[in-house]
């Protein structure tokens, strides 16, 4: 196999007389899901560049990056090639598909997975060497659901919804929810099938839904999105999280006004540390705010610092306990805590797209209590 330093770009943040700490970062880059890739990426970055500033980073680390192209089997290929090469953790598997194949390498090779954003409910307790600091869609189903029917006042729901492991995952706890609140779906629509527009106009005849559930990705949900508009539907919308990019937002414009997601909080406003310099350094690079996957990109790379940082035991093992133990230290979306099964115990909150941009729509409520304002809202 080709030595890394002949086919990846590496980033070597200390170097010296001081051994090598290797980690390796694999993104989609290319394909389908590069927009995601790209938000991960000037996170994790970020937060190399922080870090070596601010003396976060282990002596001796070295930071190598491969494409995915958002190719699962590459994906996985790219996680042994640099596990072969002295990876003693991989950032990786942006999409619960890439984690899904990478994770029986990381057990292959006894070293350490740690994704930024793959949400599927079944991948927590797969291994031990996998972790997350993206919630799963256990949390993200049931919030939704939760806000359809108890917050948005829901009887019954139209699914428009991609094909993939993510619904999948995310769909049976979404519509368990649902029906535990009295909520019924009355159709499913898949966005990928022949004449899925003209089914979405006809389920909408029939059955007039006072709201619906857009469950897939990015491009997914703006499809969606341009049809649920051009036929003037005016009831409740609700997607995922996987809505909140800079990219898919700005392509969206006046289509995702009044749209709902359920996502972890990020305060761009905070004043506290890691959040106030993170979202400084962002705004200077980009000339944006950071998204949601930009802070988790930022967040797994200080959980990797942080696990590897003065340790003196170079081994999967010992970058596992390091991990468990970082509880007493904060990311940018909260502490860096895991449970026993590799998930990061973040909550989630009610947000919409209001005057452009995302906002917490339960602090939205409450600000309207107070200040009574007309128009908006459910």
């Amino acid at each position: 196999m080709k030595r890394l330093a002949a086919a990846l770009t590496v980033l070597i943040l200390v170097g010296g007389c001081n051994p090598a700490v290797r980690i390796g970062i694999v993104l989609p880059e290319t394909g389908a899901a590069a927009v995601y890739g790209a938000s991960v990426k000037s996170g994790v970055k970020l937060a190399f560049d922080i870090g070596q500033a601010k003396g976060w980073a282990p002596q001796g680390l070295e930071v190598f990056y491969r494409d995915s192209g958002s190719d699962p089997t590459r994906a996985a290929g790219a996680a042994e090639a640099l596990f072969e090469d002295g990876a003693l953790l991989v950032i990786g598997g942006v999409t619960s598909a890439e984690a899904k194949a990478m994770i029986p390498v990381a057990d292959r090779m006894g070293r350490v997975l740690l994704s930024p954003s793959a949400s599927a409910p079944e991948l927590a307790g797969r291994s031990p060497n996998f972790f997350r600091v993206y919630p799963s869609d256990e949390l993200e189903g049931v919030k939704a659901a939760d806000f359809l029917v108890l917050v948005g006042g829901a009887h019954t729901v139209l699914i428009l919804q991609e094909d993939n492991d993510y619904t999948r995952g995310l769909l049976p706890v979404f519509v368990g929810e649902l029906g535990s609140h009295g909520g019924r779906v009355v159709g499913s629509v898949r966005l990928a099938e022949r004449g899925w527009e003209r089914q979405v106009r006809e389920e909408l005849a029939e059955h007039a839904p006072d709201s619906v559930y857009v469950c897939g990705y990015g491009d997914a949900i703006l499809g969606a999105l341009r049809v649920l508009r051009s036929l003037g539907f005016k009831g409740t919308i609700c997607t995922t999280s996987a809505f909140n990019t800079s990219s898919v937002l700005q392509r969206a414009g006046s289509l995702a006004e009044g749209v709902f997601f359920p996502l972890a909080s990020l305060d761009v406003t905070s004043q506290q540390e890691p959040v106030k310099t993170f979202v400084a350094r962002y705004r200077k690079i980009y000339n944006l705010l950071p998204d949601i996957y930009a802070a988790h990109g930022y967040d797994a790379a200080l959980a990797a610092m942080y696990a590897l940082q003065g340790s003196s035991e170079r081994s999967g093992a010992g970058v596992r306990r390091n991990l468990l133990a970082l509880a007493d230290r904060n990311g940018v979306m909260g502490p860096l805590a895991f449970d026993d099964y590799g998930n990061i115990k973040h909550s989630l909150c009610n947000h919409w797209i209001h005057a452009g941009r995302a906002e917490d729509y339960d602090s939205y409520l409450q600000r309207e209590k107070q200040h009574p304002n007309p128009g908006g809202g459910v």
